[in-house]
């Protein structure tokens, strides 16, 4: 989604700090504020302290430095730009859940240097989300990856997960240094470093090289985005005076579909995605699995009320008549629905003894053409082929450019039998 629409909905884009500093401050802490700063330029590292504008202590030092001029060329404002973008629709919820765990308020900007604020970021290794977590890191914070949702994805989960793993850090820890490196390159292998090097201080550990390289600049990094988005206006960087956005998550009684929720509600479909970035399909869980609907705040009374008033389902279907030949697999395939899908809404759904004329059900995760089975298609079985030594029916379907069910189902047969060499088997003709 591209940054007009955003405009339509988000109040003051991440420079409100410097923009509010002189309203929100007595005059002598405003004095320190600007200490050190050239007016209407960039900040003068000489004799910068960190608590003049940080929520915890750190000595400035070259690493930082080197990435406040890697970060301030045109090029790294750019992506520093676009990365804020990016996160106008959650700053306002990142924010309140960091005030809400009592965190220092600079963490907003650590997903930037995560991922750039996407959602849908995946790295090298595998971590997914703008928080960037692994698979096996998930257990502890009630996110769950299955065949409908991948919460790394959900920008509400991630960031509660992450605020309490960097909470648990400090704790164990002690301080916001050693607590950032853990988040980078895990706890218990920065633990095993510092117990058995002795040094339990993040610079002094990268000067004596024990820290991974990724480590070693992950610190001094954040700190230099961190200044630079804090203080944006001072580096080019562009003040927006929208809307600021907040989110409601709704209970629901059944599956929806987003693309019916934002047609009947007025939500705009592409933000309604974003927010629910988790999705596998655009179609919710099932109700039993306790999913709930993230929605802009201000439609929650309506859309609420639209779900509780309307008999519709939310949910589009497609309707399928079973034809000689058909196989639940080939529809499920095609239709690219789960077959435990298939059978949740069809109660009693045998594909063993599926009829002709039979009606099934499916779900519209994904928008197709209708099914048309091979008899429509007009593929015709003129040909024939002799089995050979080491044939299967997938190995044989695989030639003809056919599933094996449709070749079994074809030739009668079951598609867990064997087939014995020399049988003739009936193939379309190839041309």
């Amino acid at each position: 989604m591209g940054r007009n629409l955003f405009r339509r909905y988000f109040l003051i884009l991440f420079i409100l700090p410097c923009s509010l500093s002189s309203q929100a401050l007595p005059i002598e802490q405003n004095a320190r504020l600007t200490e050190g700063y050239e007016y209407n330029h960039r900040p003068s590292l000489k004799n910068l302290r960190s608590e003049q504008f940080f929520s915890f202590p750190f000595e400035m030092n070259g690493e930082i430095e080197k990435f406040i001029e890697i970060y301030s060329t045109e090029e790294k404002l750019a992506y520093l730009q676009r990365a804020l973008d990016r996160a106008a629709p959650f700053r306002s919820h990142i924010e309140s859940m960091i005030r809400e765990y009592n965190l220092p308020k600079e963490l907003l900007y650590l997903p930037v240097v995560e991922s750039a604020y996407r959602v849908d970021a995946v790295s090298r290794s595998g971590a997914v989300g703008m928080w960037q977590f692994m698979s096996n890191s998930i257990g502890p914070y009630e996110i769950e990856v299955n065949d409908w949702r991948d919460d790394r994805r959900d920008f509400w989960r991630a960031t509660e997960g992450a605020l309490k793993k960097l909470q648990y850090n400090f704790e164990k820890t002690g301080n916001w240094d050693l607590a950032l490196a853990a988040y980078n390159c895990g706890l218990n292998g920065l633990r095993r470093t510092i117990n058995s090097s002795g040094i339990n201080d993040y610079w002094t550990l990268i000067e004596e090289d024990l820290l991974p390289f990724e480590t070693s600049r992950y610190l001094p990094k954040f700190l230099a985005v961190s200044i630079i988005c804090s203080y944006g206006g001072r580096y080019g960087l562009e003040a927006e005076w929208e809307e600021y956005m907040t989110w409601e998550r709704i209970d629901l009684d059944r599956s929806v579909d987003i693309r019916m929720i934002s047609s009947m509600s007025g939500i705009d479909y592409d933000l309604l995605s974003l927010g629910n970035a988790e999705l596998v399909y655009d179609v919710t869980p099932p109700a039993d699995s306790g999913y709930k609907l993230k929605i802009p705040g201000t439609f929650a009374d309506s859309l609420i009320r639209i779900l509780e008033e309307s008999d519709s389902k939310f949910m589009e279907f497609y309707r399928y008549n079973i034809k000689t030949g058909d196989t639940l697999s080939e529809i499920s395939e095609y239709y690219k629905v789960p077959l435990s899908l298939i059978n949740r809404y069809n109660e009693g759904l045998s594909p063993r003894y599926l009829r002709t004329g039979q009606t099934v059900i499916i779900p519209a995760l994904v928008k197709v053409e209708p099914y048309r089975s091979a008899e429509e298609l007009n593929i015709s079985f003129d040909d024939t082929y002799i089995v050979q030594k080491g044939d299967s029916l997938w190995s044989i379907s695989g030639m003809y450019e056919i599933t094996p069910e449709l070749l079994a189902s074809r030739n009668r047969l079951s598609i867990d039998g064997t087939l014995n060499i020399g049988m003739r088997l009936s193939v379309p003709i190839i041309r």
